[in-house]
């Protein structure tokens, strides 16, 4: 602890005595010191004096250790072994504490043994008033208990157990503030449906049957999974921001996703198979498309028109089979385009695939582009074939 020497003589000798003075210090000042600082020293710290005791009630940030906790288990019940923590009245008094101390960020990660016997969230955490972020992974909870978490504005749940959709749907009645959900791989959810008036982000990554989202405030929405049916998005029209990973959606399903089903939408990604021979994709406001597309020799190669007068960004990942119609376009600023082949020697047809492909992707003399290929020797184009071909990108000034 830091003090202050204070010097003195008696009878010629100086004495020297510690003065406290972290002690001295506002309340504040002393919380944002000890956040930095270990929980288990903050804790230890308690037994320096009566106004320590409780100082670290009001640290900002706690953070318990699953390992100490699993130690003070053994120490406690040497006549058994903890194998989960099922019902663990120390761990419910952590977490009910944190409520009793109007915390306002709960973050339990759990990692139960063998992945079975969760641990059981107590019913108060879901009726803390004061929780505006929680964090829940490997827990489950009852979704039949009333919840109400009115401050709550942000919610991630990876690898929680759930009973039913009931009980995801329960869960969102009680957050009527809600504004991002998170969810990765939770298990009993089949054929959710995701409804609020207050969402703003939404992300998943998990598969599922099918996927009905009504929120009509969403504006971002992140899906990385497999769907077998349909993805229902029809109520969310003011997004603005839609990727899509693994969705394996149908042909029609797919197409009318990213043509006409948000008028607001500024950036589209799409990592897929593209099952389909030909997507549109059209908007007034798009500034900026990802388009990746898996190896799958079984398919054919789709052809992309895309019509957006105010594109900025635009990113290609995969193979020149495919074809991308795009009308010059003097907003682009920048474009990366990744060229992904299996590797079998480059011949005549080859590069005219290449100047095919690249001829119908017209950028403006101002946008600089990225091209990226598995050799140089993909780029040296024939002497003949440059006599008789005209240039991809005769505007273009910036390739690299």
């Amino acid at each position: 602890m830091a003090t202050k020497r204070v010097k003195t003589k008696k009878d010629g000798v100086p004495n020297t005595t510690a003065v406290d003075r972290i002690s001295t210090l506002p309340d504040p000042l002393i919380h944002h010191i000890l956040s930095y600082v270990p929980t288990i020293y903050v804790v230890r710290m308690s037994i320096l004096s009566r106004y320590w005791r409780r100082v670290w009630y009001s640290v900002p940030a706690l953070h318990f250790s699953v390992q100490i906790i699993r130690i003070a288990f053994t120490f406690a019940f040497t006549e058994c072994e903890r194998k989960s923590f099922t019902n663990n009245p120390a761990i419910d008094n952590l977490s009910i504490f944190s409520i009793w101390r109007s915390i306002e960020e709960l973050d339990l990660r759990m990692r139960p043994k063998n992945f079975e016997n969760y641990y059981c969230l107590p019913e108060a955490v879901l009726n803390a008033r004061s929780l505006t972020v929680l964090k829940l992974n490997y827990v489950t909870f009852d979704g039949s208990h009333s919840i109400s978490l009115p401050s709550l504005t942000s919610l991630s749940l990876m690898y929680v157990k759930l009973n039913d959709e009931e009980a995801l749907h329960n869960l969102l009645l009680g957050c009527p503030a809600l504004e991002k959900l998170f969810l990765k791989n939770c298990y009993g959810l089949f054929n959710p449906k995701i409804s609020s008036s207050s969402l703003k982000l939404l992300e998943i990554e998990n598969n599922y049957e099918t996927l009905e989202v009504e929120t009509i405030s969403l504006e971002s929405f992140r899906f990385d999974g497999e769907c077998e049916d349909i993805i229902n998005l029809s109520a969310c029209k003011a997004i603005k921001s839609l990727t899509l990973f693994n969705s394996m959606l149908d042909d029609e399903s797919l197409v009318d996703l990213v043509s006409t089903g948000f008028p607001l939408l500024e950036s589209l990604t799409l990592y897929h198979r593209f099952d389909t021979k030909h997507i549109k994709i059209c908007g007034q406001h798009l500034k900026s498309i990802s388009l990746e597309k898996y190896y799958d020799p079984r398919l054919e190669y789709p052809e992309f028109t895309i019509e957006a007068p105010n594109l900025v960004s635009f990113h290609y990942k995969g193979n020149i089979q495919c074809g991308i119609s795009m009308k010059e376009l003097d907003n682009i600023l920048n474009a990366h385009i990744i060229i992904e082949e299996l590797f079998a020697g480059y011949g005549r047809d080859w590069y005219i695939s290449l100047i095919t492909f690249l001829s119908k992707i017209n950028f403006s003399w101002n946008t600089t582009v990225s091209l990226h290929v598995y050799s140089e020797e993909a780029l040296i184009i024939p002497r003949n074939l440059r006599k008789n071909c005209s240039s991809p990108w005769p505007n273009l000034k910036h390739l690299k």
